[in-house]
This record gives C-alpha cells, sequence and structure tokens, in this order.
C-alpha cells in the first residue's frame, strides 16, 4: 500500500465573548470558516477513496514480472516408448528409444497473470536424439480438442547447446492466464534417444505478470 495521508488546513481563531463581532464574511467570517471546512471535508473525502482503492486490492497481487519454478513432476504415458525417469537430483531424462517417449505434467498457475517467457534447463547428448519441451493449454470443457501451444523449446525450434539453458517468449495470444476455460500443462517428448542419462530436463520455469 503507497503513503497515504491527511493534514487539517482549517485552523480558526477563536471568537471573544462580548468582544468579536460574528459576520458573514470578512477573514474571520463565517463564510471563511465554512470554506476551510469545506476544503478540508473534499480532501479527506478524497483520502478515503485512496484507502478504499488500496484494500480493494488483492493481498500478494504480483507486481511487476514474477518467476514461477515448479518441481518436476511429470508422469510418462504408457503407450509411448519405456517413459521418462528421474535421478537422484530430480532431473528428468528419457529412456533408451527408437521412437516417441512422452510425458507431461500439470500447472499450478495463480489466477489474473500474463505469461511472459518459458525457460527450461538440461542437458542434451546431441544427434541424432531429439527432444521438445512445450507448454501447452487445453479447454476444459472439451478435453479431445487439440491444445494450444503457447511455447516450445527443442531440438527443432532451438539452437541447442549442451548444457542447454534457453529461455522463449510465450505467444502473447495465449498469454492471459484463464483458469475457467483452461488448465495447463508441460509436455517432454524425446526421441531416438541412444545413451542412458545423457538427454535430461532439469528445471523449467516461467515468467509472468498481472494480467
Amino acid at each position: 500500500m503507497t503513503d497515504i495521508s491527511y493534514t487539517p488546513t482549517f485552523k480558526p481563531t477563536d471568537w471573544i465573548d462580548n468582544v468579536s463581532r460574528i459576520t458573514a464574511d470578512g477573514p474571520n467570517g463565517f463564510n471563511v470558516r465554512f470554506d476551510a471546512i469545506t476544503s478540508d471535508l473534499h480532501q479527506a473525502a478524497g483520502v478515503v477513496t485512496e484507502i478504499d482503492t488500496a484494500l480493494a486490492q488483492p493481498v500478494g497481487a504480483p507486481t511487476g514480472q514474477q518467476l514461477l519454478t515448479p518441481g518436476l513432476d511429470f508422469v510418462s504415458l504408457p503407450s509411448t516408448g519405456n517413459g521418462w525417469l528421474y535421478d537422484e537430483t530430480g532431473a528428468l531424462y528419457p529412456s533408451v528409444t527408437a521412437g516417441d517417449s512422452v510425458a507431461v505434467m500439470g500447472l499450478s498457475l495463480p489466477s489474473n497473470i500474463r505469461l511472459v517467457s518459458f525457460r527450461a534447463i538440461g542437458i542434451w547428448h546431441g544427434v541424432p536424439a531429439t527432444f521438445s519441451i512445450a507448454l501447452i493449454r487445453v479447454p476444459l470443457a472439451n478435453a479431445s480438442a487439440a491444445p494450444d501451444k503457447l511455447a516450445e523449446i527443442g531440438t527443432a525450434t532451438s539452437a541447442i547447446t549442451n548444457p542447454y539453458d534457453i529461455t522463449v517468449p510465450v505467444e502473447a495470444a495465449f498469454a492471459a492466464v484463464d483458469l475457467q476455460t483452461y488448465r495447463y500443462c508441460v509436455v517432454a517428448t524425446a526421441s531416438a534417444i541412444q545413451v542412458v542419462v545423457a538427454t535430461s530436463l532439469a528445471t523449467v520455469q516461467l515468467a509472468y505478470t498481472a494480467s
């Protein structure tokens, strides 16, 4: 909450019994006094409005850009390859497989935010291994609908080094988080993995602002 203050300006001069003449006009008349009181009341009303506006703000509402780094909690799709596994550091890596290996992680996002960027960190063994880490949203009312892809990091979309640490912008058309309409997920896909624990995903991170 910003600093809010109120300093009264009305400082009347005392009247003296049987000496002071009560008048409407003049420097000590009723009109001047009432005008000063009215001015103070207007100032007080403005302060009350500021307080009301400040109290209406959600507690803990994000200001500026915030970061969300969820713990990796992926579930492998049983119909795809041998799945993704974890090592002792909590990093996720695909099993050795010639075909696609897919894992999905649901996200719990704050409401009333706008996503800015998507980041992924890990290691990559190199070709022929390929991988993709995608941020998606799926309509709640139609789970079979094709998901919207908000951002993607992978061998087909980014310049990959080993280790890799890549941040990409979120698609502007899908950046506003709408928890009443969509659920949000991260999907990890890998293929042509030939070396155990040589390609991994260690961290995903989302940057966001208040919407």
